[in-house]
């Protein structure tokens, strides 16, 4: 039976990604200079939002500039591998979601780079858990119902994805649910958000922060949200699991430097995160956006990949998807 955990249990096991032992005092003065957070999606996503969220902040307790840069293409490969490449000195972080890191390693044939060996995880930032959305125009009101037609009428069902992440969500919610419904790929989330918006597509499931305001806005209609329990953010909304109690999901927004960063400047950067996630405003705007702060350790952070590893590595091979060139 297939899981995938919201907030997993963490623990300071021992990791396969460990930065080396820096000289003491190798943190102090950082950052002295502009520190740059590459970002692998064009603008306007959650990643960028989330980044930009937190960039003026930044500013304010280092000192020093900030800036967002969009490197986006390549399954979000490029934004990844550039920062991979970069010096390990803190100044060329990654803001990345789930895809990069712990999904296409299982998912393409080759990668330009090893993201156990070359990038050092900071922080998981945030949470967004997953939430199934569908066109108004879907007789379906309830995750039960939506299950019963799907079985009733294989292959009648299709369901958008706009990256892997998307994509791997509709494939464990099929698989969960023991139904044959069609992927649909579209040029990222937000086109394929529009897809549903306009009937194109009946569904889709993604993080909970790229479909929020289509559903507030009566544009989408969701049937459930992948955590184990509701969300106040989105009222009268029930769990999926109330319904399939197999699924329960989520994507995850987290920071890396490249491998090698001293782990002085690693801790600086992730005390600094920590902290900023608790701020109130912060939070607030941040959950508004179905963001939930996590702010774990880097040594949690590791561990958690490892464990979401493993969870995509499954669903890839039990929904019999063929690697990508």
């Amino acid at each position: 039976m297939l899981r995938r955990f919201v907030l997993v249990a963490l623990g300071a096991t021992a990791v396969s990604i460990i930065a080396p032992t820096g000289a003491p005092g190798q943190g102090d003065n950082f950052p002295n200079n502009t520190v740059k957070i590459v970002v692998p999606t064009a603008p306007g996503g959650p990643l960028d939002v989330l980044g930009r969220l937190m960039t003026q902040r930044l500013r304010d307790i280092w000192g020093q500039p900030v800036i967002i840069e969009n490197r986006p293409g390549g399954a979000l490969m490029v934004g990844a591998n550039a920062v991979a490449k970069s010096p390990p000195d803190g100044y060329t972080l990654l803001l990345s979601n789930d895809g990069p890191v712990t999904i296409n390693p299982s998912l393409y044939k080759s990668m330009p780079y090893d993201p156990k060996k070359e990038l050092a995880p900071i922080t998981q930032v945030v949470d967004a858990p997953f939430i199934l959305v569908v066109n108004p125009n879907v007789q379906a009101k309830t995750v039960a119902e939506l299950i019963a037609y799907a079985k009733a009428n294989p292959g009648k069902i299709n369901f958008a994805s706009g990256g892997n992440t998307s994509r791997l969500a509709g494939e464990l919610f099929r698989l969960s649910a023991g139904i044959e419904i069609v992927n649909v790929p579209y040029n990222g989330s937000g086109q394929a958000i529009l897809g549903v918006v306009g009937g194109d597509v009946h569904m889709m499931i993604d993080g909970i922060t790229s479909s929020l305001p289509q559903v507030m806005s009566g544009k989408l209609r969701a049937l459930g949200v992948g955590t184990k329990g509701r969300l106040k953010e989105v009222p009268g909304v029930p769990a999926i699991a109330e319904s399939l109690p197999s699924y329960v999901g989520s994507t995850w927004l987290g920071l890396f430097a490249p491998a090698g960063t001293p782990p002085q400047i690693v801790n600086k950067i992730h005390g600094t995160f920590a902290a900023l996630v608790r701020e109130p405003e912060l939070r607030d705007r941040m959950i508004g956006l179905g963001m939930y702060p996590v702010a774990n350790t880097p040594a949690e952070f590791a561990s958690f990949l490892e464990t979401d590893a493993r969870q995509w590595e499954r669903v890839i091979r039990d929904a019999k998807m063929q690697k990508i060139e």
